[in-house]
């Protein structure tokens, strides 16, 4: 009887080893992909300018899967060399729309007057 609950002990603790080594293998993959996803939104960021970060930020919080596999695609064309000019924020505004994900982006027309910023709301009522 004893040996047969040692029996069962030992093969309890197996599994759960098992299963703590599977667990930690997981961890580690999980961490690998946070560092190589910071990699690539490095490379990628760097390739943006004027408004194109925001663009980009945007389609992140709007449309965070799909935001992930478009940076990998692009971080694929940048290391391979097929990409090597910088990308504006229309030019991913268009490739996002293209994708069929329409990015919000907010803006706004403003004027400086008399050393004074005014929105285009604030002009037209002042004409009337």
């Amino acid at each position: 009887m004893d040996e047969e609950l040692e029996k069962i002990k030992k093969q309890k603790l197996e599994k759960y080893y098992k299963y703590l080594e599977l667990k930690k293998k997981e961890e580690e993959k999980e961490k690998a992909q946070k560092l190589d996803m910071a990699k690539i939104n490095d490379v990628v960021y760097s390739y943006l300018v004027e408004r194109a970060p925001e663009v980009m930020h945007a389609a992140e919080q709007q449309y965070p899967n799909e935001a992930n596999y478009v940076k990998l695609g692009l971080y694929r064309m940048i290391v391979s060399g097929k990409l090597n000019e910088k990308i504006d924020g229309g030019t991913l505004l268009a490739l996002f729309r293209s994708l069929g994900l329409d990015v919000y982006i907010e803006t706004s027309v403003k004027f400086v007057e008399h050393g004074k910023v005014k929105s285009l709301a604030d002009k037209l009522s002042e004409e009337q």
